[in-house]
């Protein structure tokens, strides 16, 4: 996990390693791909330590979870928002929070709402038309913003 974190802190500091990594998200690219791309740059990572962060950095220690809460924070956003995308998503997708979630949008809010049972969090994307529901860690909706789903 210590080759992986060091990737990601190289993707964060290093303008065209993280481009490169963030096309290999927009991509879909599959693990392999990225573990191939990891050894061509110096680190050893695995699929299960890539799979282990199932898209959710907090789980790979990268975001603790008042930075989560605070996705709106300088560092760990930019403007990610793309006109021909966005508008047709009605949840989180790839372009609010990056590949493994290394940089999330400026126009997405995420609360904590309800804390047990399950953590439950309110996604919010600020933009015009964006969407507003309540859902699990990883963005999957369980209510619409009326409570309803």
């Amino acid at each position: 996990m210590e080759q992986l974190h060091a990737m990601l802190e190289k993707a964060r500091t290093d303008k065209e390693f993280g481009a490169k990594l963030e096309e290999l998200g927009k991509s879909g690219a599959q693990p392999e791909a990225i573990i191939a791309f990891a050894a061509e740059n110096g680190f050893t990572i695995t699929a299960e330590e890539l799979n282990s962060c199932g898209g959710d950095c907090a789980k790979c220690g990268e975001l603790s979870e008042e930075d989560l809460e605070n996705v709106s924070g300088a560092g760990a956003t930019q403007d990610r928002y793309d006109p021909n995308e966005c508008p047709t998503r009605t949840r989180t997708h790839y372009y609010c929070v990056g590949f493994l979630s290394l940089v999330y949008c400026d126009h997405l809010r995420r609360r904590t709402v309800q804390q047990s049972p399950q953590f439950r969090f309110r996604y919010i994307c600020d933009k015009p038309g964006g969407f507003n529901y309540i859902g699990n860690s990883d963005g999957e909706p369980k209510y619409d913003y009326t409570g309803n789903l």
